[in-house]
């Protein structure tokens, strides 16, 4: 037991001249330490910025979609049918889907470009149109909550509930609750404004009544997309599958789409995949470029430090000794170019964040992520301690009389 210990308190006590030597050659040449650590420190900095930026993308998506519910379909035309009406939808489609046991509020909603205008300017904006009655019921789940004023009464035509840009941004004065707006040449008071969502696209969004819609964009009994609002423990896969019969059967064609917001979900995961891929690619070079300049800074330090090599030898260091202090150094500067990185990486994925923010997306949620700063920081100590490798080696085949020789 007591042999034990003590052997382990050599062990110890070796290990701490080892890093007292690596801590004290580093000291004394600081300059190039810290523009060797610079490589290191542009790498880690560049793969905790993109992927900290891409992972906060992704949760920023799922948060949204957490927001909306995962109880939903949304049935569109198929393709481009959009300017066809044999391939639209239409009211009858909203009734056959109202008529499933499964569904406890069926939403058809139309969306449309128009000329807005207000205190004299003219903008091309957004319209949305959905259906007034139980609009309370209809809309318990959704993210859009109102700011100001209310929403649509049962009975309403010529009213509207804007978006929190509309009101405070795209137009030179605010508008505000109870002034009176012009959709297509057409009066509209403003009920309410909606809260600020994060998204300029949402934000920009003007909602009325659908048969009003219907009525100004000459559309009778069309709509645009159509969300199906499921009851609770409602399986959405069966329920798309009884969906597309019965409107297959009512419509006499199959020129729609139904999705789930699985699909959608996996729409967007395939895409921030690539894009993940394409970053840390970008990172990667970056991490190369850092460990050629580790290895070259270390060989260089092996070349100018010959005659200290040659001394170690010749009070009788090993090769492992010598090999273990170079090897050491490099692995050294690659840990605190990995710290350092880290650091300003998510430092800079914040600035990122509060930019978009600035811009008026709020969908980015940076935070910093324990897999991409254990992985960051074990890619930069090996990176730095791989880059050294050679070098080391390379003091280990100094000659004595070769190494002291001036």
């Amino acid at each position: 037991m007591v042999l034990a210990k003590k052997k382990k308190d050599t062990l110890m006590k070796k290990y701490y001249h080892f890093f007292a030597i690596i801590w004290n050659n580093i000291q004394k040449r600081k300059i190039r330490a810290g523009l060797t650590t610079a490589g290191i420190i542009i790498a880690i900095t560049t793969i905790v910025a993109l992927l900290s930026i891409g992972k906060g993308l992704e949760r920023g998506i799922e948060e949204q979609f957490e927001d909306i519910g995962t109880n939903r379909l949304y049935i569109s035309a198929s393709g481009s049918h959009f300017t066809h009406f044999q391939g639209g939808l239409t009211e009858e489609d909203v009734k056959t889907l109202e008529k499933l046991y499964e569904v406890e509020w069926v939403n058809p909603y139309l969306t449309e470009k128009a000329s807005v205008e207000y205190n004299n300017e003219e903008e091309l904006l957004t319209i949305w149109a959905t259906k007034t009655d139980n609009l309370e019921k209809r809309w318990e789940d959704v993210p859009f909550q109102i700011e100001e004023g209310r929403l649509f009464a049962d009975s309403e035509k010529y009213s509207a509930i804007i978006g929190y840009k509309v009101a405070k941004d795209i137009f030179g004065k605010e508008v505000h609750v109870n002034e009176n707006i012009l959709i297509e040449g057409k009066r509209f008071k403003v009920i309410g404004i909606f809260e600020e969502v994060g998204n300029p696209e949402d934000d920009a969004v003007i909602q009325i009544p659908l048969e009003t819609a219907q009525i100004i964009f000459e559309k009778e009994k069309q709509v645009t997309v159509i969300e199906v609002i499921a009851k609770k423990g409602t399986d959405l896969q069966e329920l798309a599958k009884k969906a597309a019969h019965d409107l297959e059967r009512q419509r006499g064609n199959d020129l729609f789409e139904i999705i789930t917001p699985d699909q959608l979900l996996e729409q967007f995961g395939t895409i921030l995949t690539i894009v993940n891929i394409l970053l840390a690619a970008i990172a990667g070079i970056s991490l190369v470029v850092g460990a050629i300049g580790i290895m070259n800074a270390t060989y260089t330090s092996v070349l100018e430090r010959k005659k200290e090599i040659g001394i170690m030898k010749a009070v009788g260091a090993e090769n492992k000794t010598i090999f273990i202090i170079f090897l050491g150094e490099a692995a050294l500067l690659g840990f605190v170019g990995g710290i350092i990185g880290i650091g300003v990486g998510f430092g800079i994925g914040k600035i990122v964040q509060f930019g978009a923010e600035l811009a008026g997306y709020k969908i980015l949620s940076i935070q910093l992520d324990a897999g991409i700063t254990m992985i960051s920081l074990l890619f930069a100590v090996v990176v730095g301690t791989l880059a050294g490798v050679l070098p080391a080696r390379e003091a280990t085949q100094k000659q004595i009389v070769e190494a002291l020789r001036k």
